[in-house]
Parts: C-alpha cells; structure tokens; sequence
C-alpha cells in the first residue's frame, strides 16, 4: 500500500470483497500440528517412497518453493521434495474448520457468498463508504480469522467480483489488494488475460491468435469480432476486462455443491483418476453432512486434452446423504469414459437436488450409514 491515492477518501457506491484462505488443507493440518509449520506439507495420496498413486490434493507454499503443485502425480512430488511432510486428505475435518471460517467472515458482510470450502465474496458496500474504511474492515476480518482459527487469508477489494478475484490471485499469501474505485481498467491493463477466471488455456490460445495476450489487448478488442469466435462469452469478457462487470452476490441457498481438479500433466493413469475422484467424492460428502444436506443427483464433469469436456448425471431414486453413494455414482459414471485413448486434463464432482435435512434425519441417516459399513 505503498501509493497514498490508493487511500483516497472518495466516496464509492460497491464495495466487493473475495476473501480466500491460504493454502487451506495444508494450513489446517498446520493448524492441527504446529510443528509442520516451517516444514513443506503435501497433502494428497501415500506417496509410498516415490511409487504411490495418485495425485497432491493440496500443498502449502513452501512446498511451491520445490516446484510442487496441486495435481501433481504424488510420485512427482515425492521426487521434487522426499522431505516433505506428506498427510491424507481429512474432509470431515476440513468441512468443520470452513465453517468455523465462513461464520467469521459472514459476520463483516451485507451480502454473503459462499463459492467453495475456503472462498467467498461479500458486499461490504452499507457498511465502508471510503477505500480506507474498507482497508480497516478487511483488516479486522482477518485478525479475527487469526485469533478463532489462527487461519491467514488473502483478500481482494474492488468494485466488483470478476476484479476482486483477480486482485487476490495475484497478491498471496497473507495480502490485502485494493482496486481503487474507476482504476479497475488501469489495474488490470498489463496483466496475462490468463489472469480472468474462466479463461482456460484453450480460450487464452484463441485470444492470443487475434492478437490478444493481456487484458489491455482485450479491453480494446472488437467486441462483434470477439463475439463470432466466442459466442456469448465476448460480452462478459469485454465487461470484465473494463472492470465493469456487475454481477451480484448471491446470497440464496445453493441448489448444487461442487469441486474439480485439474491434473498438472494430461494422463491415461485411470488409477490416478479414479483415486482424485474418490477424494472429491469424500470432500463433497463431508460437506453435505456437514450442512445437514440431502442429495438427489450425482455428476461428474471430465475434460480430456484439446479440452473435449463432457458431464454426465445420474438421478437417485431417493434423496441420500449417504456418503458412499457419492463415491459409488461418480466412478460410475467415470468408468464410461475408461476405454478412450486419450488424456484427461480435469475431472469434477457434483451432487445437486439438495435438500436441508432436519437435525433427528440427520442423525438417523448418519446411524444408518454407519450400520451399513460395519455390516
């Protein structure tokens, strides 16, 4: 914060904040064993001295510092960083630390929205007026996220969504990024337009053969020439890259939970596969328990190289939250794809048809669960 206008007591009318926790699977195993702390943690499969299968679910920066990353077969990254501290994925545990999390960060915002386990946007506009308002806001937001959860995060503020987002990617960990209010297009001019959520490498590939390689070039792009390459995406890529975009936050209850993972390397490994599925699977379950959810559907989403990419559903004859049924559609449904010769880049996970479930249901269906497994 080193520029003093970026202080400036203009009045704003929006406010956006995206809140995102660092490295979150590896900082709650941090949390959960201080002595990981100055040490690489992967979180992922049992990397079995360099033979194990599977994949890194997550990693904590200093692993970053090694070369490792999320997605990454484990085998890979046992060899880039044998001396690491290498930890099971522990959804349940993740699940309840998110929602200790979201209920802080609920707390300092007009408008809430949850987007994954460790992410959300506020509308803080009712109650900041001034760029140095909402400094200090975000300021007592994370102390306290430190002092419930001794949890960092890295936040974004803008004047909406898309350039908050931005802001904090590219500003971690432990950071704060102001976009000063009608300086969005200023900011956002000499970045990659990879930077934009939602521009995967296939749609950066198309840009950069018009000439487009950063969001300066798409900001004086032909929105009509942009659109018969793009369709209706033009449009919001255009808004995006001026830093008008003014999509709402979403406060209604999901309809649907989600998560995917792209793999760092493009593989025919369905061992691999299937076990990044089956984590994603246990994530989602752990959530859906966690908020008293029911489920009536399951689908997966699979993207092979060339970014072929395909979903698939299956419609459960009752609502569940039956923990296994997740795991058991969804490497069903992947195993449709399983005779295919070629790679797959990203695979996802969702259950849908949610339903909240009355505490006594829970409990009945969690007791059920569980006699099932030991019989």
């Amino acid at each position: 914060m080193s520029d003093p206008s970026l202080l400036e007591e203009t009045p704003g009318d929006r406010f956006i904040l995206h809140v995102d926790m660092d490295s979150f699977y590896a900082s709650a195993e941090i949390r959960r064993n201080p002595a990981f702390a100055a040490k690489p943690v992967i979180v992922g499969a049992d990397p079995r001295e360099g033979k194990g299968r599977g994949v890194v679910v997550a990693c904590n920066y200093v692993s970053r510092g090694y070369g490792v990353r999320s997605g990454m077969p484990i085998s890979r990254a046992w060899a880039l960083c044998p001396g690491a501290v290498y930890v099971r994925p522990d959804f349940d545990y993740y699940v309840s630390l998110s929602t200790k999390v979201m209920e802080v960060v609920r707390r300092f915002a007009d408008k809430f929205e949850q987007v994954s386990i460790d992410e959300a946007f506020l509308d803080v506009s009712d109650r900041v007026k001034t760029p140095a308002a909402a400094l200090s806001l975000v300021e007592r937001l994370r102390r306290e996220l430190i002092e419930k959860t001794g949890l960092t995060c890295s936040v974004g503020i803008a004047e909406n969504k898309s350039a908050a987002k931005i802001a904090t990617d590219i500003n971690k960990p432990d950071r704060v990024t102001l976009i000063p209010r009608g300086r969005a297009k200023e900011f956002l001019a000499p970045l990659p337009i990879g930077r934009i959520t939602g521009v995967g490498r296939k749609t950066e590939l198309l840009l950069q053969g018009l000439g487009i390689t950063t969001i300066g070039d798409l900001q004086k792009a032909d929105e009509n020439q942009l659109g018969r390459r793009l369709g209706r995406m033009a449009r919001w890529l255009v808004q995006v890259a001026n830093g008008v975009e003014r999509a709402e936050i979403r406060e209604q209850p999901s309809r649907s939970l989600s998560t995917e993972r792209t793999l760092e390397e493009d593989t025919t490994d369905w061992d691999v596969i299937e076990q990044m599925v089956g984590a994603m699977a246990e994530e989602l379950a752990s959530r859906a328990v966690d908020a008293r959810l029911s489920f009536k559907s399951v689908g997966i989403k699979i993207r092979f190289e060339g970014f072929e990419t395909h979903t698939r559903e299956t419609r459960l004859v009752a609502s569940t939250q039956d923990r296994g049924v997740i795991r058991r559609e969804a490497l069903l449904l992947l195993s449709r794809f399983r005779s295919g010769k070629k790679k797959v880049r990203l695979v996802g996970v969702r259950i849908s048809g949610l339903r909240m479930m009355s505490a006594r249901q829970a409990s009945i269906e969690s007791w059920l669960g569980i006699k099932e497994e030991s019989g």
